[in-house]
C-alpha cells in the first residue's frame, strides 16, 4: 500500500514514497544513519523498512505485491526484513545475487525497486511467496502503486493522474512531486495519491536527492496533505550532516508540521 515515485536526472535521481498503512500500526521511527554508517533509513515498529538508500548512492523501495494469490497461512516473517539486508550491498551483481541467496521463504508477496546511478539502471524484483522474479528498467522517470484494495486499480487511477502532473509547469522539481505525493485525485479516497480510507491512510513521505556530491533524505510522519499546509517543505531542519565516501555530504531533513 504505496505509491513510489523515480525522477531520473543526468547527474543522480530523486526518490519519493508514501507509506500507506493501518492507521492503527505504531508510528514509525524517523530515518537514521546505520550503525556501521552504510545506509539511512526510517524504520517499522519491528526495526524494518520499506525504504532506504546507502552512501554509494543505491537505493531500495517495497511496495506490497496485492495482485498475485496471497498465501493461505497467517502471516509469518515481515517484508521490513528484506531492504535492510540488502541496502548493504554497493553493487547491483551484489545485491543480486544476495536476493538470491536470501531465505524469502514466509514473506509474503512484494515488489522490490533498486536504484542502481553509477550503473543508470533500475532493478525490480518480485516476490510471489512462492518465486523470485527480475525486470530491468531504463533510466528513466516512472512511478509504481500499491493498494490492498488493488495494485491495478491504483496503477490505472494514480497513474493516470500522475501522467497528466507531467504536463504541468515545473514538473520533476521537488515543490511538483511534493505536491503530486500530497494529490487527492480521485479521491480522497484509495486511489488518490495521498491516500483517505477507512483505517488505512498515508503515514509518512520520504524523500531521497542523490546526485554525485550529495545524498539528502527528507523525511514527513504524516499525510503529505498536511505537509503542505502545515508551511511546506521549505521549513526543514537539518540535523546532522555525515561525510560520504565519495567526499561528499549526506544529510537527513525532517519536515516541519508532523501530526499525529
Amino acid at each position: 500500500m504505496c505509491s513510489l515515485t523515480f525522477i531520473s536526472r543526468d547527474d543522480g535521481y530523486v526518490l519519493a514514497m508514501n507509506r500507506d498503512e493501518l492507521t492503527s500500526r505504531r508510528v514509525a521511527s524517523p530515518p537514521t544513519l546505520t550503525e556501521l554508517g552504510g545506509a539511512v533509513y526510517p524504520r517499522d515498529s519491528a526495526g524494518g523498512t520499506w525504504i532506504a538508500a546507502n552512501l554509494h548512492g543505491i537505493a531500495l523501495a517495497l511496495l506490497n505485491w496485492n495482485d498475485v494469490a496471497q498465501p493461505a497461512a497467517p502471516k509469518g516473517r515481515s517484508r521490513g526484513v528484506v531492504i535492510p539486508y540488502l541496502i548493504q550491498f554497493s553493487r547491483a551483481r551484489d545485491i543480486q545475487k544476495a536476493i538470491g541467496q536470501f531465505d524469502l521463504g514466509g514473506i509474503w508477496p512484494f515488489r522490490l525497486v533498486g536504484v542502481i546511478p553509477e550503473e543508470k539502471s533500475i532493478l525490480e524484483w518480485r516476490w510471489s511467496s512462492e518465486r523470485l522474479e527480475f525486470q530491468h528498467h531504463e533510466w528513466e522517470s516512472r512511478h509504481w502503486f500499491s493498494c490492498g484494495i488493488s495494485d491495478e486499480q491504483a496503477a490505472g487511477l494514480r497513474g493516470a493522474a500522475c501522467r497528466s502532473a507531467w504536463d504541468e509547469d515545473g514538473s520533476g522539481s521537488l515543490p511538483w512531486l511534493r505536491k503530486l505525493h500530497a494529490s487527492h485525485a480521485n479521491g480522497p479516497g484509495p486511489f488518490s495519491v495521498c491516500v483517505h480510507r477507512e483505517n488505512v491512510e498515508t503515514l509518512s513521505y520520504t524523500e531521497f536527492e542523490c546526485t554525485s556530491q550529495k545524498l539528502e533524505c527528507r523525511y514527513f510522519s504524516g499525510s503529505p496533505c498536511v505537509m503542505l499546509t502545515a508551511g511546506g517543505p521549505a521549513n526543514g531542519l537539518t540535523l546532522q550532516t555525515y561525510d560520504l565516501l565519495k567526499s561528499a555530504s549526506a544529510r537527513i531533513i525532517f519536515l516541519e508540521g508532523r501530526a499525529g
